[in-house]
């Protein structure tokens, strides 16, 4: 991730130096038409043209702006660095009535500071280039197009303060306005720890109020990025499945508010960076393995991240083709969003999770970590319900029947006695079940656990965690992992944060019945000795590693719970 004063935001910039964008035919000059960079834009129309490509591997957008539908009438916020305010491909849907200054200085971007170099002191890059994924202006014979072309944007500069007040006022802000707000930032990424300095109770309730009053009491739709920190950790040269991190350490991406987004390739694979989680709801396109960028805005003149150095980016360094990360697919799969509120504008946030995990496409078909959930919905922890597919979103908008925006939910407690210990080194763990019923909740659209492990040096880095509905669907919560003091620093080895009354989320289960037994296993797969931590199989995987810092120590199971949302 990008550090701007305290702040992280998932950019790849500077995480990924070595990733260089892989076009057929480089050394780009400008080409013409209504729209010149459309062309390159393959994460809306994928000709199979570029390195490694899939053919139709795409949001699938031109059928619905065939039927006119381009985002007119629906609002969003981008809330990131800034944003170039009068970009030649951004100005025309800049909206000033949602924009606020949170510098107190008018800081939105500028245009002889650039975000590459270390130097750099930019600001105002990565909003820039997300605003464009979101919604660039079409038919101006300049740049490419957005998602949703005629969407109208405010850009709100919270990561150029530390002020969780401001964070937290960026959500709600005039929400009565706003249709979807887009946030391409998050936790900080690669420490493998969990983190819910973002997301505290102000925050929560800044959301609660958006999802619940937002857009004229239908809700306000949180768009968030599922984070980058998910690069393998090696052996010998070798990637092993360790990883830093996963979506579900993250308490605003794994939040029932929020609508937590991955990224895979054009390719259609997952992106080496994206995160896993139970908690992610679709994925999107962006960078992926075949090291083939998104096209969007770059701030106008010397600034942003084009500054005219590299030969495999644009000429006209107003736009480049490097952006990545889930900050790209996350705005993609917003303005998807847009879209479809356009559709049937009479949608609340509850109806497009669900039709969301409905109509999205099963990328990647071969991958082994699909599952059909207890309601005959294809789910997988590293995509979600799979790749956003806005004809078939914008389809089933059209004639979707609301749940309405007041949404209900049930709590069930695990029942521990004095607690439950978790032994060493043992596959088969212990398990835990809950009862529930419940006449205000039937359906699943959004399952909370909140989960009290304890240990000697309280160290939860050796623990699968997994859930398990009535229906016999599995959402994997946690599994054994490292953790760092510095972002992706294999020098600073540390102990992973404890399980104190965490909140994981899962989206696994919609459409599910609720009702019966809910089982919560979790098991120490890890045991150390002599420098070596040996980690028993999971998922396929058997882990000796000097890497993952565990312990031996037995974990105590103090208490869990369930919260069900649905209807």
């Amino acid at each position: 991730m990008k550090t701007i004063q305290g702040v992280l935001i998932t950019s790849l910039a500077l995480v990924f130096s070595d990733c260089k964008t892989n076009f057929a035919h480089q050394l780009f000059a400008e080409p013409t038409g209504s729209d010149p960079f459309y062309l390159y834009q393959w994460h809306l129309k994928n000709h199979g043209n570029t390195s490694g490509a899939l053919a139709g591997e795409d949001a699938k957008v031109e059928p619905v702006w065939a039927q006119g539908i381009k985002g007119k009438g629906i609002t969003a916020t981008v809330n990131d660095d800034g944003m170039d305010l009068n970009h030649e491909d951004l100005r025309r849907n800049h909206s000033r009535v949602l924009t606020i200054d949170y510098t107190g200085q008018n800081k939105f971007y500028s245009t002889d500071k650039n975000c590459v170099e270390e130097d750099g002191d930019g600001y105002g890059c990565h909003g820039t280039s997300v605003a464009g994924v979101l919604g660039a202006v079409e038919n101006n014979a300049r740049g490419g197009k957005g998602v949703a072309p005629l969407v109208k944007i405010g850009a709100r500069n919270i990561l150029l303060v530390n002020d969780m007040v401001s964070y937290a006022d960026a959500m709600s802000k005039n929400s009565s306005r706003i249709s979807i707000s887009n946030n391409s930032w998050g936790a900080d990424d690669g420490t493998g720890k969990t983190d819910d300095y973002f997301g505290g109770l102000l925050w929560q309730a800044a959301v609660n109020s958006g999802i619940q009053t937002g857009r004229a009491w239908k809700g306000t739709l949180y768009f968030w990025a599922a984070g980058n920190g998910a690069v393998p950790v090696q052996e010998g040269g070798v990637d092993t499945p360790i990883h830093f991190d996963n979506s579900n350490q993250d308490s605003q991406a794994n939040y029932y508010g929020t609508f937590a987004i991955a990224a895979i390739g054009n390719d259609g694979k997952k992106a080496s960076y994206s995160e896993d989680g139970a908690n992610l709801l679709v994925s999107a396109h962006s960078l992926g393995n075949t090291e083939v960028g998104i096209t969007t805005t770059d701030v106008t003149g010397g600034g942003g991240y084009n500054i005219g150095k590299s030969s495999s980016d644009y000429t006209n360094t107003n736009y480049t083709n490097t952006f990545s990360g889930t900050s790209s697919s996350t705005p993609l799969a917003a303005g998807v969003g847009a879209l479809v509120l356009e559709a049937n504008p009479y949608l609340t946030m509850r109806d497009v999770r669900v039709l969301f995990a409905r109509t999205a496409r099963k990328n990647d078909p071969t991958d082994p970590g699909w599952i059909i959930n207890g309601a005959g919905l294809h789910f997988n922890h590293k995509y979600g319900f799979g790749a956003v597919d806005a004809s078939s979103a914008v389809t089933a908008a059209r004639s979707w029947r609301s749940f309405g925006n007041i949404q209900v939910s049930a709590t069930v407690n695990g029942g521990i006695g004095d607690g439950t210990s978790i032994p060493n080194n043992n596959t088969t763990g212990i398990t835990n079940v809950a009862a529930f019923s419940s006449s205000s909740v039937t359906k699943v659209e959004f399952v909370e656990l909140t989960l009290n492990v304890s240990s000697m040096t309280e160290n939860p880095g050796d623990l699968l965690v997994e859930l398990i509905s009535p229906s016999g669907t599995k959402a994997i919560l946690a599994v054994p992992h490292i953790c760092s003091g510095e972002p992706f620093s294999l020098e600073l080895l540390s102990l992973c944060n404890p399980y104190s009354n965490w909140r994981f989320g899962a989206t696994t289960f919609i459409d599910e019945s609720a009702h019966g037994n809910w089982s919560l296993r979790i098991s120490d797969l890890c045991n150390y000795s002599g420098g070596i931590t040996s980690c028993s199989t999971w998922g396929g995987y058997s882990i000796n590693s000097t890497r993952l810092s565990v312990n031996n120590n037995a974990h105590t199971l103090n208490s869990w719970s369930l919260k069900i949302y649905g209807r």
